[in-house]
């Protein structure tokens, strides 16, 4: 259908064209594909704002000759497109390979054709706003290889985004290695609904907190100490790399001596073994030699806080890594290599894993998802270096706490060297959001597909301009008016820059997520019934019998 005139072309992409009167109503919608003809085939563009004027109102204003085309005379409605690429006759190529002219007809993309240009991916996402007709879809390999993020503000559909992708993973991949980080415990009700979906989560009052609302048990959770890195230690024990600078190298050194207790050349970070009450009496005699040095006494009841804290014993009672490496006979560093390698290896399973962390702090999140990214990142790479790959999709919820912008944090340093350098060892990322401008820049800039929800405050909108590629002003500028559910696509796993409606996770998939608000009015006119929150407030030893009585088969996945 040709619905006008090109009459103006600016910029490297942008095309303005005027409408007749009669066919507004067709095109008058961001999101609208038209097309125009160019020397090799049709060029493409998506319809992204909008300039309407009535010209007889202006004509009763100001004496002027009435130029233009005729056809679109006596009003001038003109629209801007951008051009998003053009079709040979053969296939679909992004960007142009020359403009459309002023005075080129424009005609309405039909359809079928765009269908054929959106339908072409593995991952079926949603349907085109405009063309409820039309599937949308994201090739899953420049998903994975290239990183994503989904970013909104709270209540526009991030969580349904992510879970839907997670869906179609999970139905169509059946050997998908994917690890979510679920800051807030959203996505376990999929485990309930796919055998191909498991949840991890610590051991204790968390753990009982899920099966009582989920009614899932999830695998207990370890991240010893010995495990962790000399920044997470710090981090779980709250010290500031910018203030703390003495506390932290009382620390390096005895982490570094505990280690060497058991292997002579063992640095400060390498993964061998050691026990909290070990470390805490290399700090002590410390303290006795340095003549009870203040720091160093402080430093010391922060480490005896960490482990009387029952709901961190995961990292500083791990009853069932102990128990692995006791029964393994043979020599340092393969000893703690092999304790190591089974404790984190589970999360390479094919499969999608939950780690649930909900119910923790946020800097022990970050510390514990600063190890588990840090163990996950030596497997991986050394996978590669073996000769056996094995690719993996990490997607970070609430990511803006892990990898800020301007500060530091445990998990900020592998995230963005995971953004860097993954591609290159299979190790895909999915970055989730609802403060872009809070994220790193270092990370955002590196994912290649934007799904970007509706955001309406400016700063987020200009952070996401000046962080992607392949995105404009105009399109930007456009998020604040989406509706809930409603998102902007573009990049490389999308053949077309695209808005599009989101499938529903419930509708599509039958079940409802985690998370959701709560029903204040239901909730404030029904009488409230009978709480018995004993089992969940006490900090107990039923934690530690749990624990002792989780068989090694059990812990590593193998039944």
């Amino acid at each position: 259908m040709e619905i006008g005139r090109v009459t103006n072309v600016y910029g490297q992409s942008l095309v303005r064209f005027g409408v007749q009167e009669e066919k507004l109503e067709h095109i008058a919608k961001p999101g609208v594909y038209v097309k125009m003809e160019i020397t090799r085939g049709w060029a493409y563009a998506m319809v992204v704002s909008f300039n309407l004027l009535d010209e007889l109102y202006r004509k009763s204003r100001i004496i002027e000759e009435l130029e233009g085309y005729p056809e679109i005379r006596p009003t001038r409605n003109e629209l801007v497109a951008m051009l998003v690429g053009f079709h040979d006759g053969k296939s679909f190529i992004r960007g142009v390979p020359e403009l459309p002219k002023p005075g080129q007809k424009v005609y309405l993309a039909t359809a079928e054709e765009l269908s054929s240009l959106t339908s072409n991916g593995e991952i079926k996402i949603g349907k085109l706003s405009q063309n409820p007709e039309v599937p949308y879809t994201l090739s899953l390999n420049m998903l994975c290889s290239r990183h994503f993020a989904v970013l909104a503000m709270t209540g526009a559909g991030k969580s349904n985004t992510v879970a839907v992708i997670l869906g179609e993973i999970s139905e169509k991949f059946p050997y998908a290695r994917v690890l979510v980080i679920d800051t807030h415990n959203e996505y376990i009700p999929m485990a309930e609904a796919s055998s191909n979906i498991r949840v991890i989560s610590p051991a204790g009052r968390i753990a009982k907190l899920l099966e009582a609302r989920y009614g899932i048990k999830p695998q207990p959770l370890e991240v010893p100490l010995w495990s962790l890195g000399l920044e997470e230690v710090a981090g779980i024990l709250k010290l500031d790399p910018s203030r703390a600078t003495k506390q932290i190298m009382y620390l390096r050194n005895a982490v570094q001596e505990a280690r060497r207790q058991r292997y002579s050349h063992a640095s400060t970070d390498d993964p061998i073994y050691y026990t909290p009450e070990e470390l805490l009496e290399i700090l002590e005699k410390t303290s006795v030699r340095n003549k009870y040095d203040r720091s160093l006494d402080d430093l010391i009841l922060k480490l005896e806080m960490l482990l009387e804290n029952t709901e961190l014993f995961y990292i500083t009672r791990p009853r069932t890594s102990d128990k692995l490496y006791s029964s393994l006979s043979m020599e340092e560093p393969r000893k703690s290599l092999e304790t190591y390698m089974g404790i984190y290896s589970s999360l390479l399973s094919p499969g999608i894993t939950l780690l649930s962390l909900g119910g923790l702090s946020s800097d022990i999140q970050t510390s514990t998802v600063a190890t588990v990214l840090k163990s996950f990142w030596r497997i991986t790479t050394a996978s590669v270096l073996a000769g056996k790959p094995q690719p993996t999709l990490i997607i970070i919820e609430e990511a803006h706490n892990y990898v800020p912008q301007g500060r530091w944090s445990p998990a900020k340093e592998i995230i963005e060297k995971i953004a860097k350098e993954g591609r290159k060892f299979g190790i895909g990322l999915g970055i989730v959001s609802q403060r872009p401008r809070e994220l790193s820049q270092t990370v955002l800039a590196q994912c290649g597909t934007l799904i970007a929800l509706r955001t309406a405050n400016p700063k987020d909108q200009e952070y996401i301009l000046g962080s992607m590629e392949d995105v404009m002003q105009e399109m930007v500028q456009g998020l604040s008016g989406l509706m809930t559910g409603e998102a902007l696509i573009s990049g490389s796993a999308a053949t077309i820059p695209g808005i599009v409606k989101v499938d529903n996770f419930t509708e599509r998939f039958g079940y409802t997520l985690g998370g959701k608000d709560i029903d204040w009015n239901k909730a404030w006119t029904t009488p409230p019934e009978k709480l018995d929150l004993a089992d969940y407030l006490l900090s107990t030893e039923e934690q530690e019998e749990q624990q002792k009585t989780t068989t090694i088969e059990d812990f590593l996945g193998k039944q």
